[in-house]
């Protein structure tokens, strides 16, 4: 009969039981609820950075509109004075307005610029060029805060104008504007002239007051305005024109407003600051602010200033009926969304193994106090108590150290969480708690009646239930390949487990023949340490598969974790080599725009890229798409002679091919090229036509197939980008790649070999050259800097430091679970050990049987956990892929990270040589008659 008098009896007996129960309990509590909120803070810092990268070349979120002008009945526009500031702040907190609460603590206040239609500048001493005046914009930009202001180098800034009398017959005062150093010389300007600004819609004079540097004053002038860097020779609808930006202020513009009809087109940019510090990067802040932003693409314009001005947006009085939103935040989140994703199903890999040894601990604990208890129970059951009885005890004697560790657990994990964090899911918690709540109970039942292990009949059918599950689990897996879901992945997170147990089980089969095989041999050496060892391992090789799991899980979590960190550590190197091109430094922009002088620098190899659309002469295929690539082989080998590329180019000698003319009038220069081995293979000698817009039609003939290493030689990062390439690739070297021409706004680089390369000074020399009007910002790339950028990404950080938590916790359980074994099967060592001794065995004689009977479990769990370790990339296929992790165009090799798998291997080697040495150390100061007894049979 259950009683609480008898339960707390009991209770007394097995309390070592209960301590391990209760601090397995915390454990499992512990790390599930504390982990998830400190990987959401290093998620946060990693996507707060992803996104003040993403905003150096433009604002991620923005907003337009222009201006629709209303003309009075006295035929000028009808202009509020002093309102464009004003309206504009408006329109801009408007459109901030209609986020959600997650969206709108992202965003910053918003800076507005506004610019008229470009109009012909007349006036003495102007160039015509082209035959024609050239054509300029006035613009405004309100201040970025904390930004630095432009250094002026001639005269001073535009100041607001004085309000006219709109009834004066006086002549319009001019409106003040300055120009860069550039627009002066082009335009042949000097401070102090006056010139005019006219179209068919409006006109107004205006005085040059100033000139400033171009590059100074931050970036964000230069991409908001590229002309006012200088001017630009643009195509017109008859031949070309010149167009330019001139500076003026908010009143500026008012004043040019009041004198004609002008269209101002209008932008604001919304600054994007992720909190580093909160929940911003969790899957349903994601999704919230994802949702938030689909919201704001689709908010009604014409709500934005309800309640002012008959419910219309208006700026100085003329209406702005739509503003149009530009997103360039939602592929951050999207792609930030992946990775996250990624790094939680590897982070639920460790987890799941780590709970694994919880629990498989927990029923090591479970079969010693079994054991210790076997009299007791034997006892109860002569006397008629059934096992399910028993069990339920069992039951109720462990929810108390369990529901108490659970309870420890849940404190320390609010403590040990960052403050104000919500803790992880209960739910991995909860499976493990009862799991390890019931092991008691199911130990019991599975042992009740039982004085032997189970025949070969059933050890067959639950070895075969074991490969089948394990099996169907790889086999579900690498069917459904990436998990396209958001948090753990489930089948990830349960098949190594399989993995692990099916592992067991062949060691399990396979030891005991070849530890008989071996005790035969040492048969025949003197002594009878080898042989009484060896063959007492075989008896017990069954009853140590408990132990062999924790060993093998423990061992392959921390092979796995480290070939993880180190697949994750050489991928960085890579990344950081294709963003480079494998340079210490590289200058990366359009080719026209790409400095000529540069300090210090040693050897240089210039990359030039360009994109068109290929046309086979041979069937007419047409291949869009296509990247080309241009550089100078010889040179690259003498800067990079491990380069695969420039070798792929010495061997192929296209440079030596004759680059000729053809096409329909024999006018088009034909280059010879390295295709990839796609095209190559379809077309071995074939002739294609390059068409870009904006560039002369040219031909390639290929000479040869670029080799596999060569397409992943990181000299052609710079040009190629870090997404997947997606057209044909050729690449041009010598002469013919002097011919390409230039193609604006493609990527091209300089790279930059040599010893004492300093990067800041190439970025100050870069700045100094100024911005291009209309081009992509010139970048200076140093390798070190990549690959500091890409060390310090939270979510690799996070999955690394995952991995080495769970492998120190499961080793730590391992030794656990090792302790546990060696004292439940003391008794039997102790009688062998006692009975040796009674024939003479010496103390280093018993140190030696001590070690020679864990040595295989050690050496089994070493393979098996090292041999599982490195097969589970294979096996798992495509669910493990950390593509999305690395960046780069390609998915990462698996590296083997020997240096953790040693550290393992001596941390187990460490572990059975401190229990045998604890072992024999007992067994000497044991008496004999504390395990013999007068007159047994041994």
């Amino acid at each position: 009969m259950l009683t609480v008098r008898l339960i707390r009896r009991e209770a007394r007996t097995a309390w070592p039981v209960a301590v391990v129960l209760a601090l397995l309990a915390v454990l499992l509590t512990v790390v599930p609820l504390s982990w998830p909120p400190r990987f959401d803070r290093l998620a946060a810092g990693s996507f707060a950075d992803r996104v003040a990268a993403a905003q150096q070349s433009g604002p991620l979120l923005a907003a337009s509109s222009q201006t629709v002008p209303r003309v009075g009945d006295l035929g000028f526009d009808l202009v509020r004075r002093g309102s464009l500031d004003k309206d504009l702040a408006f329109l801009g907190t408007a459109v901030r307005d209609q986020a959600g609460p997650h969206l709108a603590a992202a965003l910053g206040s918003p800076t507005a610029r506004a610019e008229t239609p470009a109009v012909s500048a007349l006036g003495d001493g102007l160039p015509a060029p082209y035959g024609r005046p050239p054509r300029v914009s006035l613009a405004y930009a309100q201040p970025v805060p904390g930004g630095a202001p432009l250094a002026y180098v001639q005269g001073r800034a535009p100041q607001q104008p004085v309000p006219e009398d709109p009834g004066s017959a006086a002549p319009p005062t001019p409106i003040e504007v300055a120009v860069s150093e550039a627009t002066r010389d082009q335009l042949k300007l000097t401070v102090g002239q006056t010139f005019r600004l006219a179209d068919t819609d409006w006109r107004t004079p205006v005085v040059l007051v100033g000139v400033f540097r171009a590059g100074s004053g931050g970036d964000r002038l230069w991409q908001q305005f590229p002309l006012l860097a200088g001017p630009r020779t643009v195509a017109a609808q008859t031949g070309q024109e010149l167009d330019g930006t001139l500076l003026t202020t908010s009143g500026g513009l008012e004043q040019a407003e009041h004198r004609g009809t002008v269209v101002l087109q209008l932008a604001w940019d919304f600054p994007v600051a992720i909190d580093r510090t909160g929940p911003a990067a969790t899957g349903p802040a994601l999704a919230a602010l994802r949702a938030e932003l689909a919201g704001l693409h689709a908010v009604d314009s014409s709500k934005l200033c309800a309640g002012q001005f008959d419910g219309q947006c208006q700026l100085t009085g003329h209406a702005v009926p739509t503003v149009r939103l530009t997103d360039g935040l939602t592929a951050q989140l999207d792609e930030f969304a992946v990775r996250r994703g990624r790094t939680e199903q590897l982070q639920s890999f460790a987890l799941a193994g780590l709970l694994t040894v919880v629990v498989a601990t927990a029923v090591a604990a479970a079969r010693l106090g079994a054991r210790r208890r076997a009299g007791a129970f034997a006892l109860q059951l002569a006397r008629g108590a059934r096992s399910g009885g028993i069990a339920a005890r069992l039951l109720v004697e462990a929810a108390g150290p369990v529901g108490l560790g659970v309870a420890v657990g849940r404190v320390l994990a609010g403590w040990l969480a960052p403050p104000g964090a919500a803790l992880g899911s209960a739910l991995p918690v909860l499976v493990a708690a009862v799991l390890v709540w019931c092991a008691p109970a199911a130990v019991l039942l599975a042992t009740a009646g039982r004085g032997r292990p189970p025949g070969g009949a059933r050890r067959l059918v639950l070895d075969g239930l074991v490969l089948l599950l394990a099996a169907a689990g790889v086999a579900a897996l690498r069917a459904r390949g990436t998990f396209t879901g958001s948090g753990v992945d489930p089948q990830l997170a349960l098949v190594p487990g399989l993995l692990g147990l099916v592992t067991v089980v062949l060691l399990v089969r396979l030891l005991p023949p070849v530890l008989l095989r071996a005790a035969r041999w040492a048969g025949r050496a003197p002594g009878p340490v080898p042989l009484v060892a060896l063959s007492r391992a075989a008896a017990q090789s069954g009853a140590s598969a408990l132990a062999l799991l924790v060993l093998v899980l423990a061992m392959a979590g921390g092979v796995f974790g480290g070939l993880v960190s180190r697949t994750l550590a050489d991928s960085r190197d890579q990344v950081a080599d294709w963003r480079t091109g494998g340079a210490p430094v590289a200058v990366v922009g359009p080719v026209d725009h790409l400095p000529q002088e540069l300090p210090a620098v040693g050897r240089r190899v210039r990359i030039v890229g360009l994109s068109g659309a290929l046309t086979s002469q041979d069937d007419g295929t047409s291949y869009p798409g296509a990247q080309l690539v241009g550089l100078d082989g010889a040179a690259l080998r003498a800067a990079a002679p491990g380069s695969a590329l420039a070798r792929a180019l010495a061997a192929a000698g296209p440079a030596a091919a004759p680059t000729g003319a053809g096409g329909p009038d024999g006018g088009e220069p034909v280059l010879p090229a390295l295709a990839d081995p796609a095209l190559a293979a379809r077309f071995p000698d074939g002739s294609f036509e390059v068409a870009a817009p904006g560039m002369p039609h040219f031909l390639v003939h290929l000479v040869g197939a670029l080799p596999a290493d060569a397409l992943r030689d990181p000299v052609l990062g710079p040009v190629l980008g870090s997404g997947p390439r997606s057209g044909p690739l050729l690449v041009l070297d010598g002469p013919a790649a002097d011919r390409l021409p230039a193609q604006p706004g493609h990527l091209s680089a300089e790279l930059l070999y040599g010893p004492g390369l300093d990067p800041a000074a190439l970025r100050a020399a870069v700045r100094q050259a100024g911005p291009v009007a209309g081009a992509v910002p010139v970048q200076v790339r140093d390798r070190a800097g990549e690959l500091a950028a890409l060390r310090g990404d939270g979510l690799i950080r996070s999955l690394q430091l995952g991995y080495r938590v769970a492998t120190g916790l499961s080793l730590v359980l391992a030794l656990l679970a090792l302790a546990l074994e060696l004292v439940l099967g003391g008794p039997e060592r102790a009688r062998t050990t006692s009975y040796l001794r009674t024939l003479g065995l010496g103390g280093r004689a018993v140190l030696g049987l001590q070690l020679l009977q864990l040595l295989p479990v050690l050496a089994a769990a070493a393979v098996g956990g090292t041999v599982l370790g490195l097969l589970l990339p294979g096996a798992l296929g495509p669910g493990l892929r950390l593509g999305p992790l690395t960046g780069g165009p390609f998915e990462p090799a698996a590296h083997i990270d020997w240096t953790t798998t040693a550290v393992l291997g001596g941390a187990l080697t460490v572990l059975v040589l401190t229990a045998a040495a604890l072992e024999a150390v007992i067994a000497r100061r044991r008496g004999l008659g504390a395990v013999l007894r007068l007159g047994e049979a041994l």
